[in-house]
């Protein structure tokens, strides 16, 4: 098709590979993940110049046949003004949005695994072997327990298994509204090269959309900091080989078939083993008996140990009695001293208080205050002056918001509750409007 240097023009390239592939223009739209139109306006020349990834999902859907045909697509794309990355269409590599692996990723294994198992499980799913609910997994767990880092981990482990892209979405930035869901999906559209036309649609229409591109591809796509399912319904596959991660802020319950991980806070061996591996196991072996003492402070909250990290490492005259001593001795301003550069538990936590109504909040704020070291809900409702029945509703919207932890109770239906340690700090410090400040959520 090409013939010496001579490369001819996008547009009539494209039609000519197309018809020589044997496919009408809606089969190479269904095959691409672009639009009918937007493949015709270029085979007529009315897009001058293609967006490179528009000739890379062109170039794959053509590269089934040998290669040739999408080749000379990238020819003529350079020729155009476009730079492609050099090498084979259908070998080029695929987008990649989601943020750098952690390098000093601790602990986790078993949450590791069951991300890996359920990644896997898509294949299988797409082959009429699984059960067809699998291909969404939700990661919940307490304000900056490390939801993101292990999502964004486990993504970066199973890459292989999903040729045709990894993306990330924050649905929750800071310090900007949360998205809803068209704006997810129209997001998800753009990086899967299928922009929604310019005359918008419907929610429903841009979903479909989506979920037609997704079950001709092997993605895989991370939803971070879910405040409602509306926003991870919209994004989920009905089927085929790609897959979903959410981290939510609360529990999701509305979502059907989802594959659930909780993750906790570290145990104290981790947190150690977190420490030393930010500061050296050389320092921590050192000073282990103060290290131990800065984690329980910490609440062994991966988020809190991680500042208190890099705060060391930014002051290397400082010590772990230094921080014993000095910084978070004090309970009242102990969480104001777990700040270092963007990262802030208290703007994790506030985040998290903003899931909850006024009247949730103000029950954990005199909930928190109380001396004893946890309740049920029948001592909790004689706390807050409320029924039993509407103290159990207070509690079990703080247990979704993962705010409250639950123990054994002393008997069924009355479970024994405890607010971890820097919840309490926060829901007895002074009130800070939800939502207020950043944070950085990979840990």
């Amino acid at each position: 098709m090409v013939d010496g240097d001579q490369v001819p023009p996008f547009g009539p390239l494209l039609r000519r590979s197309r018809l020589a592939a044997g496919l009408t223009q809606t089969e190479l739209a269904a095959a691409s993940g672009l639009s009918v139109r937007a493949i015709s306006d270029m085979e007529r020349g009315r897009t001058g110049r293609p967006q490179r990834r528009s000739v890379e999902l062109l170039a794959g859907a053509l590269a089934g046949g040998g290669g040739a045909a999408a080749r000379g697509l990238v020819e003529a794309a350079r020729a155009a003004g476009l730079t492609p990355e050099p090498g084979v269409p259908g070998d080029v590599a695929p987008a990649c949005e989601l943020p750098p692996d952690i390098p000093d990723f601790t602990a986790r294994e078993q949450a590791v695994r069951r991300l890996a198992a359920a990644l896997a499980a898509v294949g299988r799913r797409a082959a009429g072997t699984a059960p067809s609910g699998h291909g969404l997994t939700l990661i919940g767990g307490h304000p900056g327990a490390g939801k993101t880092a292990l999502a964004v981990h486990a993504a970066h482990l199973s890459r292989s298994r999903f040729p045709d892209g990894q993306f990330f979405v924050e649905l929750a930035p800071a310090g900007r509204p949360v998205h809803r869901p068209d704006d997810v999906v129209r997001r998800l559209l753009q990086s899967l090269g299928a922009a929604p036309d310019a005359g918008g649609g419907s929610l429903e229409e841009a979903s479909a959309r989506l979920r037609a591109v997704l079950a001709r591809k092997r993605v895989l796509i991370v939803l971070d900091d879910a405040v409602s399912e509306g926003q991870i319904r919209c994004a989920r596959p009905a089927v085929g080989e790609s897959a979903v991660i959410a981290t939510c802020r609360r529990r999701l319950s509305a979502l059907a078939g989802a594959e659930c991980i909780e993750v906790p806070v570290f145990g104290p061996e981790e947190s150690l083993a977190f420490l030393a591996r930010m500061l050296g196991e050389e320092r921590i072996r050192a000073e282990r008996a103060d290290a131990a003492r800065v984690a329980r402070w910490c609440g062994h909250l991966p988020l809190a140990l991680r500042i208190v990290g890099c705060r060391l490492l930014a002051r290397p005259h400082w010590t772990m009695r230094t921080l014993v001593d000095e910084v978070l001795h004090d309970p009242r301003t102990r969480l104001r001293e777990l700040r270092s550069g963007d990262l802030t538990v208290g703007a994790a936590m506030a985040a998290a208080f903003g899931v909850l109504d006024e009247q949730t909040r103000s029950a954990l704020r005199r909930l928190a205050a109380e001396r004893a070291p946890g309740f049920s809900p029948r001592s909790a409702a004689v706390t807050l002056g409320c029924s039993v029945a509407r103290a159990h509703r207070i509690v079990g919207d703080l247990i979704d918001g993962h705010l409250v932890e639950v123990l054994e109770g002393p008997r069924p239906g009355d479970p024994r509750c405890v607010i971890p340690p820097v919840v309490r700090l926060f829901a007895t410090g002074p009130a800070e409007p939800a939502g207020t400040g950043s944070v950085q959520r990979v840990v």
